[in-house]
Formats: structure tokens, sequence, C-alpha cells
């Protein structure tokens, strides 16, 4: 093959990855809002997945001087049962923007992530954790997978409805210290603001 042609080749693969980052999922950007009627209720899941509001204690060996040996583990679930109680109850409202390969997502009033479709990268969640964070399209699907310590991983799945002018939000988070994995679908229809 001719230089010619590989520069042709070259660059119609350029103007092609180009195009399609750009407009990889029509639709999904924009302002949404929750439809509770088609939704699971994100606060009865994460009640369901991550135990009662109350440390278990009581003194189980028999001498309450002695703190349980899983004390510390139970505060932990507490306070990341506490934590997605407050991420739940921002998931009213969905913000997607979309610049070239840059994606920023927006729930509530202040939780705001930054993903990159072409790269993987590290961020900071609200608690300080690190997580590492992949984007990826996947026919008509966005996917978002951020992990970090202690089991925590959390996969996301945004899939356009435009017959509809839905988007469905899927969401499984995985952590150590819950009884098992939250499953949410959640269903955002266009914002009309």
């Amino acid at each position: 093959m001719s230089a010619v042609r590989w520069t042709i080749l070259a660059g119609a693969l350029v103007v092609s990855a180009t195009s399609l980052s750009a407009e990889v999922l029509p639709g999904l950007s924009g302002k949404w809002r929750l439809d509770g009627g088609r939704s699971d209720n994100p606060r009865a899941k994460v009640e369901a997945v991550a135990g009662p509001d109350q440390v278990k204690s009581g003194g189980a060996s028999g001498f309450t001087i002695f703190p349980e040996l899983n004390t510390r583990t139970e505060v932990e679930r507490v306070e990341l049962r506490e934590w997605m109680l407050g991420i739940a109850s921002q998931l009213g409202r969905l913000e997607i923007e979309q610049d070239g390969d840059t994606l920023k997502v927006y729930t509530g009033q202040d939780l705001a992530r930054t993903f990159y479709l072409k790269r993987d990268h590290v961020r900071e969640d609200s608690q300080g954790r690190k997580l590492k964070c992949r984007a990826r399209i996947e026919a008509d699907r966005l996917v978002l997978e951020e992990s970090g310590e202690e089991g925590l991983k959390m996969v996301e799945v945004f899939t356009p409805v435009p017959a509809n002018g839905w988007l469905v939000h899927a969401i499984r988070y995985e952590h150590d210290r819950l009884k098992k994995p939250l499953e949410l679908r959640l269903v955002y229809v266009k914002d009309a603001e």
C-alpha cells in the first residue's frame, strides 16, 4: 500500500473516531428528573442491603467493659449506610454534560463526577476514598466503573430510550460492609426546565 493510501486511511480513521466520540450517545446529555413510579426506591434498597442504622452490641461476650471484636466494622457499616442514604437522597435530579471525550455527571445539588472516555483515571469520592474510574461506550449505552478499597466496586449503565424520552440508569454497588450488592434501576425523564 502506498504512503498516500496509508495517509488517507489514517485520516479517515481519525475523522471517524473524532465524530464518533462527539456524537457517541445522542440524547444522553441534558437535565433529567427521576420518575419515581418507574424507578426502584433508592432509600428502601439501601436500607435492605446496608442493615440497621444502629451498631450491634450488647456485650455478647458477657464482659461489657471489653469492646466487641466486630464493633469497628459495625461502626463503619453504619457510616457507609448513612453515606449511601445521603447519596440516595440526591438521585431525584441528574445532569450529564458531554464535551468530546469528557463526561460530567451531576446528581443532586453538589455531587459532580468527571469521567474520560479515552483513559482511566483516579479521583476521590465525597468521603476522600481513592477510586479508579473508567468510562466506555457499549453499543447504545454509557458504562461507568469505579473501584476502590474494601471491595468497593460500582458499575453504572446509562441507556437512553429516545422513543419514550427516558434515560434508564442501572446501578450495582458492591462493598465488603454490605450484606449483598446494591442494585438499583432508575428511570429519568428529560427535565422541561
